[in-house]
């Protein structure tokens, strides 16, 4: 059976469809691009926060390429839009686009929280083992702290997580990506916008992170 954690069934459905098996194999594509990098210890729900999926592909040609010890074998296919859609290529791009921007700064962002969640262990399995006093590692501690816990909130771990703590900026991220992602049709201007402020914010705070875990780690490696 698939697990209540979302983000854990997401792992187990993935890897059923990429088991490997003596005999015939059937390969699912969802259409997608991959996920982006997901946060260390986060609870994806509805309410809090959902996993970094990557955005469905463009109509066009595709190959399937297998490889199989020296050999390889290639075979290309179309992905066509509905029919009964009305969408134009054009404006099917501006949807990818932005969904591709969205993502890159989702995967920026959670690359970024994991190294800062790493950074934060490890100061305090330093103070713990007593390698570091708390008066060395705590300045740096508070700033990875500060800067986590603005970015994402760990303390969710259920759906609803979200009804008693206030979203962050990575839940806002996914929400957006959901919004455009809901429809087949160009993103609004004020989707947009939206967007392109928690782009930006995502930058701010990956630079924050970045700072926060070379601090750190010059307060371990001292």
């Amino acid at each position: 059976p698939l697990s209540s954690n979302p983000t854990v069934a997401l792992k187990q459905r993935e890897e059923r469809l990429t088991a490997i098996v003596p005999g015939m194999n059937r390969f699912q594509w969802d259409l997608r691009y991959p996920n982006a990098v997901d946060v260390k210890g986060i609870y994806n729900s509805f309410f809090a926060a959902a996993v970094p999926v990557g955005p469905e592909v463009l109509p066009g040609t595709y190959d399937a390429t297998l490889t199989y010890g020296h050999t390889t074998q290639k075979q290309s296919f179309v992905v066509k839009l509905d029919p009964r859609l009305e969408t134009t290529q054009a404006e099917l791009q501006q949807r990818f686009d932005l969904l591709m921007r969205i993502h890159g700064a989702l995967n920026r962002l959670d690359t970024h929280l994991n190294q800062a969640i790493d950074a934060r262990s490890a100061l305090e399995k330093a103070i713990a083992d007593k390698r570091l006093s708390s008066e060395q590692a705590q300045p740096a501690l508070d700033r990875l702290n500060r800067d986590i816990n603005d970015l994402v909130d760990l303390r969710i771990q259920s759906s609803e997580g979200a009804l008693v703590y206030p979203a962050r900026l990575r839940s806002w991220l996914t929400s957006i990506a959901g919004q455009v992602s809901m429809a087949l049709v160009p993103p609004t201007p004020s989707m947009v916008e939206v967007a392109d402020g928690y782009i930006q914010d995502a930058g701010a705070g990956v630079s924050r992170l970045e700072s926060d875990v070379a601090a750190a780690n010059k307060v371990l490696n001292h």
